[in-house]
């Protein structure tokens, strides 16, 4: 009877120390949720030159933009030697309008380079070491890595690469983010992206949601339909985190035209105000149509010349306006678009208010903290200067 009563306690206080663990497990607080490297929605936009007539460092402060990314360096060869196109004084220049500077490296999109580079440690320490030394001439806030075109086959090698660049930013306090494209694509431009480890080495991801129909494609199609690029958000979603994620939009479209002799299309790009030009001087023409498509959330236009078809799917305003829904909709780390010059003005303001709407309500008032202050010392040193 005595053993009986024992295994009747010890079986009682056994379900009252689980159902202890279960009441202090349901009571544990749920984790913070994870927050960006920023304390604010990214409105990046690339400088692809440094023409007077698209130098942001010294235009007039673009509606909403927050970060500026001027394309300067390429790794030229396969010893990891950059090529430096960086301009002097333009990140005090642009601190100053209020912008954060992440130049741009590329690998050129040269994948045979690209591969002896991530096989060579000294040629990767010098990439790095160049890139430490342009930070401490020029003081830039970030880098955006612009590595495209590579082997599938390297796909571990360039997320150990991206890693020893992010050790590096570390110690100088830079951001860090990289483009990439949409996932499942094709070896080259889409495979070869471990989108989920590389996240764990960077501030932002832009996933470049164009080219859906690239340049070189034989089929012609739009450059960001809206289904195409809301499932390749969604697919990126998958393995980056929405704080992480920047979405990419394009400025630019493509003009097709059919070539009767080689049996397929081909493309030229087409700014925002080309577009509508040619649409003024093609809208009288007995050829020209034009309808909405509610799928892609663009306009289609065609119109033939000299015997030969031409098309073309809008990007404007309306088109981007549909995309940058997707912001708040997925809580996306921001915007980034490629590239200044194509657009038309009107879609800054557009993307401005898109910003606003997706920030979280206690912070739509607050301004970029880091853009403030190096404007403040952009003001600060030109004081000094004048007081000497």
């Amino acid at each position: 009877m005595k053993k009986l009563f024992a295994q009747v306690l010890i079986s009682l206080l056994a379900l009252g120390c689980m159902a202890c663990t279960a009441c202090t497990t349901t009571e544990q607080p749920p984790a913070p949720p994870p927050k960006p490297a920023l304390p604010y929605k990214i409105n990046l936009v690339w400088q692809h030159d440094h023409k007077p007539e698209v130098d942001l460092s010294t235009l007039d402060k673009v509606p909403g933009v927050n970060v500026v990314s001027p394309c300067w360096y390429e790794i030229e060869n396969e010893y990891g030697k950059i090529k430096d196109k960086s301009v002097e004084g333009y990140v005090e220049r642009a601190h100053a309008r209020g912008y954060q500077v992440w130049p741009l490296i590329t690998n050129g999109f040269k994948p045979d380079r690209t591969k002896k580079l991530l096989d060579d440690e000294n040629a990767k320490r010098f990439v790095i070491e160049q890139l430490r030394q342009q930070y401490q001439k020029h003081k830039f806030d970030g880098i955006n890595l612009d590595f495209e075109n590579i082997y599938e086959a390297d796909k571990d090698r360039i997320t150990e690469f991206v890693k020893q660049i992010r050790k590096a930013t570390q110690q100088d306090k830079l951001i860090l983010s990289m483009d990439v494209t949409v996932p499942k694509g094709s070896p080259n431009w889409s495979l070869c992206f471990d989108r989920k480890a590389l996240a764990e080495h960077l501030d932002y991801m832009m996933v470049m949601a164009y080219d859906q129909y690239s340049g070189s494609s034989p089929e012609a199609g739009p450059t960001a339909g809206y289904d195409w690029v809301e499932r390749g958000i969604k697919n990126t979603l998958e393995e980056v985190p929405p704080h992480k994620v920047v979405l990419g939009m394009p400025l630019y479209m493509r003009l097709w035209h059919y070539d009767n002799d080689n049996k397929r299309f081909y493309a030229k790009t087409l700014s925002m105000p080309g577009s509508e030009k040619l649409i003024a001087e093609k809208s009288s023409d007995e050829t020209f149509r034009c309808r909405w498509l509610e799928k892609e959330k663009v306009t289609y236009y065609s119109y033939v010349e000299n015997d030969v078809p031409y098309s073309f799917w809008q990007e404007n305003k309306t088109s981007l306006a549909h995309k940058a829904g997707l912001l708040k909709q997925y809580n996306l780390a921001g915007f980034a678009t490629w590239r200044y010059g194509f657009e038309k003005p009107e879609v800054w303001p557009m993307l401005e208010e898109k910003l606003k709407e997706a920030e979280p309500a206690e912070d739509k008032t607050a301004q970029p903290k880091e853009a403030t202050e190096n404007t403040d010392k952009s003001k600060n040193k030109k004081k000094k200067k004048k007081q000497s």
